[in-house]
């Protein structure tokens, strides 16, 4: 987005970008808690988030596919993930596709870390 189209207020939209993924984090939560009459913590999960979603719910990496390289690569996205969102993980085996056994095996090993 270019970065003279402005939001309200003057604001960029590289502050705002994943603000919706907060929203929907707490509005689920809240929701849920409201729904449930405070008595049943709520699970959220999403994709999106922004800072302070950590308190409403979990994260993970998104669709990604049964290869080694989707494997190799979702180290350091949930390594990254870990400095801020205490909840947050891969999808073990992918999404994508039916991975070979080995390729399972090594994805539930790296999954239970």
């Amino acid at each position: 987005m270019p970065r003279d189209a402005l939001h309200l207020g003057g604001v960029e939209h590289r502050e705002l970008y994943n603000a919706y993924g907060y929203y929907f984090h707490m509005a689920t939560a809240e929701g849920l808690l409201k729904h449930r009459d405070g008595k049943v913590g709520p699970f959220v999960w999403s994709r999106a988030f922004f800072a302070g979603s950590q308190r409403y719910g979990a994260v993970w990496t998104s669709d990604n596919s049964a290869d080694w390289d989707q494997l190799r690569v979702s180290v350091p996205m949930v390594l990254t993930l870990g400095s801020g969102m205490t909840f947050s993980g891969a999808d073990v085996g992918g999404f994508f596709g039916n991975p070979k056994p080995e390729l399972l095996v090594r994805w539930y090993q790296l999954g239970a870390y």
